[in-house]
Parts: C-alpha cells; structure tokens; sequence
C-alpha cells in the first residue's frame, strides 16, 4: 500500500493543468541485486513518475514546479515532444479520445529525455533510465511480450550504466560502484561488473551485505552469469520468487 497526497499544477512547458501525486511511503518486502527494493501492490517508483498528456513532458513533482525559459520550453516542443511517441506507451484498451497515462516504464524513459533538456546532472539521467529498466519487472509493464521486454531491459540498462558511469566524475557515492557493476553483470559487461565492484569492495565502510554480495556478484561474472538475481539468492541462495528465474548457472 502506497500512502500519497495529490496536488495540481500547471505543466512548466505548455502550461496544461497536471494532476500530481506526492508519495508517503509503502511497505518493503525484499530487494533484487541491483537495489530495487520489492513492495506490496503498486510500487512507489511508479507512483513518482508524472506525465503531462499534452506535450508529454515527463518527469517528478519537483520537475513540474520548475521555473523553465522560453527558450528550453521551444526546444522541448519543437525537438523533444515530437519524438516522444511509442505504439507500445498505452495499455491496451480505455476510452476513445480520453487522456491516458503511458506505462511507467515509457514514462521513465520520457522523464530521461526531459532531463536533458532541464540540464540535469548525468547521475540524475542514469536514475531515470535505470527507473526505466526497474519498472519492467513490475506490473503493468510485466505484461510485455517477453522479446519486447527483453529489447527494453538491454537498451534501458545501456544507457543506465553509460549515464551513472559519467556521473561518477561528481558522484563520489560508494554504492553508485556497487549499481554500476550489477547492471553491467546483468547485461553480459563481465570485466567491466567484475572491476567496479572490486572498486567498490577497495572503499572502506558500507551496508556488510552489500559488500558479501558484491563478491558473491564478482564470482558470478566469472561464471558469465548474467540472468537477474534476487538479494536473497545472492545472499542465502534462496528462491523467493521461481517464476522470475531463468536458465543460468548457480553462484557459489
């Protein structure tokens, strides 16, 4: 269960009215390897992303009462809005002709597009893609057809991992090393995971169960193992949620 408030504003580029939701909390019941942490009914990422239904314009709450130029409101409506369209966006069905909201993953992905645009740092971009790749393991976008699925999760974790790479230059966070080098195992980057999680395991301090878990990782991108994990298999080599596994090998 989510707790939320909801307030309007009016969209920073066109000005279309948007409804907004400002998230509380919701209860945890696991995390996955690469730090999504699992809930209970609808997932609170998916709660935080907004999208105005005019110009697509995607993003936050904070990223809807920005104050934006002239000038960057031009260029979003003439370079980005336009591009901003995908046969894939909606779910299926709802009434004709009435506003609908993209999938969240679509979302994300807008939301990455618009961060160029607001100037946003590369760390920030890197979240939104890496939102992206989350909310394909979540419904409704779990529904896609597998191969579909499968094309997202390669190009969002692509661009994921390119823009947290770059952040790193003013990101000094630990755990940033940590993401980088799971995201990089799961998308077959096998000596690029492997070194920065030993970077990460090189910095003093952090959680003790990431740092069991980025060793367990680093022997898993020995095996070339790059199908995605649960933090509990990692940890105990437990099996919480068999319908998400796949066929690879088994870390040790």
């Amino acid at each position: 269960m989510i707790v939320w408030s909801t307030l309007e504003a009016s969209c920073p580029i066109c000005r279309n009215r948007t409804r907004l939701r400002e998230v509380g909390s919701g209860f945890i019941v696991g995390q996955d390897s690469d730090l999504l942490v699992r809930m209970a009914s609808k997932h609170i990422i998916q709660a935080e992303v907004h999208t105005c239904h005019k110009c697509r314009f995607s993003g936050y709450s904070r990223d809807f009462l920005r104050t934006i130029s002239p000038t960057q409101s031009r260029r979003f409506l003439d370079e980005v809005s336009p591009t901003l369209c995908d046969e894939q966006a909606f779910e299926p069905g709802g009434a004709q002709g009435q506003a609908r909201t993209p999938l969240p993953h679509i979302q994300y992905q807008w939301a990455a597009r618009t961060a160029q645009l607001l100037g946003l740092s590369a760390s920030e971009e890197g979240e939104r893609w890496l939102r992206a790749y989350w909310c394909l393991r979540l419904p409704p976008s779990s529904y896609l057809p597998p191969a579909l699925q499968q094309s997202l999760k390669k190009l969002y974790m692509k661009w994921a991992i390119l823009k947290l790479r770059e952040g790193l230059r003013a990101d000094r966070e630990r755990n940033r090393l940590y993401l980088i080098g799971e995201l990089c195992r799961r998308n077959g980057n096998f000596l690029m995971a492997a070194s920065h999680l030993k970077r990460f395991l090189e910095l003093d301090g952090g959680a003790d169960y990431l740092r069991t878990a980025a060793r367990k990782l680093i022997e898993a991108a020995r095996q070339r193992i790059s199908r995605e994990l649960t933090m509990e298999e990692v940890l105990y080599g437990s099996e919480p949620d068999r319908q998400r596994r796949s066929e690879g090998g088994t870390i040790v």
